[in-house]
Order: C-alpha cells, then structure tokens, then sequence
C-alpha cells in the first residue's frame, strides 16, 4: 500500500505543474464534503457484509463460525465462539475497503451462556502489523457483556480510520465460553490522501496529445510499507520518460530527455536517495528541474546532478500516472 499527497509549487509555471496543482485541489474539495457529512457518520458496518468478509482464530462448530456475529441475528448457533476459551482467540472483520469507525455493539450468542465481558481491538490496512485501539495513550480495554441478548454499545474517544478490525476477547463468561455478536458504527473515509493496494493507479490526460517542458517542480509525500512501488510514471514515443519509485526501501529517480539518433549518446540518468522508506511514516519528495539541471530532494536531503546526453525538453504524451 502506498499513500501519497501530491504538492506544487507555488513558482511552478508549466502545464505538468499545473496538472498536479488540479489534483490536489480536487482531492481538498472531496474532503471538505466528507467533513460536512461526519455528523451522520453512524452507518452499520457490519450487517451488510458477505460471509467471506468474516474470520477467526477458530469457530466451536459449524454453527459457530464468524460470519454468525452480526448483531441481533440468531442464524447458526448465534454468534461465534472459539474452539477454545483462552486469550489467544480474535474474530476479525474485513470492512472491504478503509472505514471510518466511531462505535461498536456487542451482544453474547443468542440464548447461551457465552458472552464476552472485556475485550480489545485491533485495526490494520493490510491485515497485518496490527494496531490496538489507544485511549489516553494506553491500549483499551473495552466492557462487553454480562449476559446473551442485553446490546453494550461502547463510543470511541477518536474514531478508527482501517479495512480490518480484530476483536480480542480478554474476559468472558464463568458460565460458559467466549461469544459474541458485534456491530461497528461508522462510515465510509474520504481524505485527500490517495491510497493505493498495488492494482490502482491515477492518471492525468493531458489537453493535448504531447507535452513538451524545460521546467518541471513536483513535490509529493508518501508513506508506505511496501519496499517496492511506482509513485509517478510518465513517457514520451521519442523515449523521454521520468518515474519515481521504491526499490528495496530506496527512492529512485530516472529521467531521459532523449538520446541520440542510434544511442550514440544515451540520455537516461538514474539516482537514488534515502533508505527504509517503508516504515510507514511520512517522507517528503521534492524534484525540480530547470533544461538539464536537476535538483532532488528527500527528506530535506538534496541531491544536484545534471541529466546524460544533450537534450533538454522533457516530451511527455497522453498522460502522466
């Protein structure tokens, strides 16, 4: 997954400048809208989602198995409940895409003597490296239930922005075992963050068929745990291209503004900047470009080279990703 916000310059002249310029003001305005509706953000999370959306750490039978946790519903034996009744069980929720989460509901399973009366959670993108709910600084500890049917509804002190949510029973019944039907409250998370899983991209068409530039400002911040990723690709049918991507946690910039007739004279230029990109905090990306000079930025680092061969447009066409 990689998370970027694209940034212009305010010296930046040129039409690719000025492209980037409208995408970032087009992602502001979808936040603002989303802002405006944050006070009807109490949508059922759970209810409508499909069986495959629903897993666990182990399921006590057929009838007990995740996809029976929704709230309120007596299909199955009425809820999930593990196999076995320790600490190291988790039902998880796949929300199909980032949610905004502000509230959740327990009940135990219908009329049993399984019910969970403390709980945690935990949230991802991915599905992996996990984080637990804080409140206060201090991981969670939610209060369930102390009966079957009675519905807990528990509101969050800041709202939980993930795909995946995990619940981890901490406590549950003497009488009997762990179970649990749930509800999250929440809506759907809109931000001027663009986030991508590796099979989406943007991409810009240009007004016109070719785009031809002797000056180029990008600036854009990322962050990611995936060690490999494109962040921007554009080319050109005379062999011009730039892109910017990781390899193995390492920024990589390559840009050719052409070369010679039979590659007597070769113009791609590559350079690379920084390491551990992929741990998941913000890095800053800075490019500026003025014919063959260049100046690369990552992290407040400034690299200064000037391109091969002896070219100085860089001719873009149709679009830039």
């Amino acid at each position: 997954l990689i998370t970027f916000t694209l940034l212009v310059s305010s010296e930046c002249v040129d039409d690719f400048c000025l492209k980037l310029v409208t995408l970032q003001l087009l992602l502001q305005n979808r936040q603002l809208t989303a802002e405006g509706d944050l006070w009807k953000c109490d949508d059922s999370l759970v209810a409508p989602l499909p069986i495959k959306s629903f897993n666990s750490s182990s399921e006590y039978g057929r009838g007990y198995a995740a996809a029976f946790a929704k709230l309120n519903r007596i299909q199955g034996a009425g809820g999930w409940s593990p196999l076995d009744t320790n600490r190291y069980q988790w039902l998880q929720v796949d929300l199909g895409s980032r949610k905004q989460v502000v509230s959740i509901a327990t009940q135990g399973r219908y009329r049993s003597s399984d019910w969970t009366s403390q709980y945690q959670l935990l949230y991802s993108d991915a599905a992996n490296n996990w984080r637990p709910y804080l409140k206060d600084g201090n991981i969670w500890t939610f209060k369930g239930n102390n009966n079957s049917e009675d519905v807990v509804r528990e509101e969050l002190q800041h709202a939980i922005v993930a795909r995946y949510i995990r619940f981890i029973p901490l406590h549950w019944s003497q009488k009997g075992r762990i179970g649990v039907r749930l509800e999250l409250y929440g809506c759907s998370y809109w931000a001027d963050v663009i986030s991508f899983d590796g099979h989406s991209i943007i991409s810009y068409r240009f007004r016109s068929k070719k785009m031809k530039t002797v000056k180029d400002v990008i600036s854009l911040k990322f962050k990611t745990t995936a060690r490999d990723g494109v962040l921007l690709y554009g080319e050109g049918q005379q062999g011009d291209y730039i892109l910017l991507q990781l390899q193995r946690a390492t920024m990589e910039l390559s840009i050719n503004l052409g070369s010679s007739q039979y590659n007597l004279i070769k113009g791609h230029t590559s350079v690379t900047s920084g390491s551990l990109l992929d741990d998941g905090h913000w890095h800053s990306v800075a490019i500026e470009r003025y014919r063959r000079n260049i100046n690369f930025t990552l992290d407040h680092q400034t690299q200064q080279f000037r391109t091969n061969g002896e070219f100085e447009h860089l001719d873009l066409d149709y679009e830039v990703n």
